[in-house]
């Protein structure tokens, strides 16, 4: 053979090697046995708040006042009692469903510490156990609530006051009693009287009525003198159905001797 031609058919052969040699590799399988792990869709466990209904703060009534001694422009507040008259005992003290209720109403409209409707009452209605009490408590619709702070004998006395005022918007005629003031060593507490409560005694009926009562401004006790004592309180509260039930529609004031109305 002609030494070209062997020198052509051996680049021929190189050529096809190399070829072959650099043909692309297959891909290889991956080296770890682990499957792949598919992405988790995340489920959130819904966090339940529950709905709470509030119980709406009920309204005050709408009834106003007509008068007051000293004041005769409207008051809201005025709620005309129940006719029940089932008793009830509390701490031992009788009163009447609707007595009971009063003390409820004059609390919600207090919302102060004393508790009226509990502990505080120190003397009921149906009784004669107090003698100093001037038969006042001998029929229904009378109480006596203590105003020292629970379990001690600190007097509360910033809380006399709005006592005194819710007292009277629910319908009681109601005053503060001090030290000394019934008695010597008589204890300081609100003497209150249901006004229109019809098992009223009729020592309490004065106290409303009589000419040292409630509706004309005084406080309700007799005197060695018999001059009445102004009403430290400012004078009754006097609601319609009050009126309608009765009761003076004015609160015009008999002048004690030689003072000026």
């Amino acid at each position: 053979m002609h030494i070209s031609a062997k020198r052509s058919l051996l680049f021929l052969l190189v050529l096809g090697f190399f070829l072959i040699g650099c043909r692309e590799k297959p891909n290889l399988p991956p080296s770890s046995t682990e499957s792949p792990i598919p992405s988790a869709t995340m489920t959130t466990t819904p966090t339940w708040t529950p709905t709470i209904e509030e119980t709406p703060t009920p309204e005050r009534p709408s009834e106003t006042l007509t008068l007051t001694s000293t004041n005769s422009a409207p008051i809201e507040g005025c709620l005309e009692p129940s006719d029940d008259y089932e008793r009830v005992e509390i701490n031992g003290h009788q009163l009447n469903q609707r007595t009971l209720e009063m003390l409820q109403y004059a609390a919600w409209l207090y919302s102060g510490q004393i508790d009226i409707t509990g502990e505080a009452i120190t003397q009921g209605s149906y009784t004669n156990a107090v003698e100093a009490s001037f038969g006042t408590h001998a029929g229904g619709g009378a109480v006596d609530l203590s105003v020292m702070e629970s379990g001690t004998f600190n007097i509360l006395y910033d809380e006399i006051e709005p006592l005194i005022q819710a007292l009277r918007l629910a319908g009681f005629a109601a005053w503060y009693r001090d030290f000394d003031e019934l008695y010597p060593g008589s204890p300081v507490h609100i003497h209150a009287i249901a006004i229109g409560d019809r098992d009223l005694s009729m020592p309490a009926r004065e106290q409303l009525t009589g000419p040292l009562g409630y509706f004309w401004g005084y406080n309700g006790l007799p005197t060695d003198n018999e001059e009445p004592t102004r009403d430290p309180h400012g004078g009754p509260i006097i609601c319609q159905w009050m009126i309608d039930r009765g009761y003076p529609n004015k609160t015009a004031t008999p002048a004690p001797t030689g003072e000026t109305p």
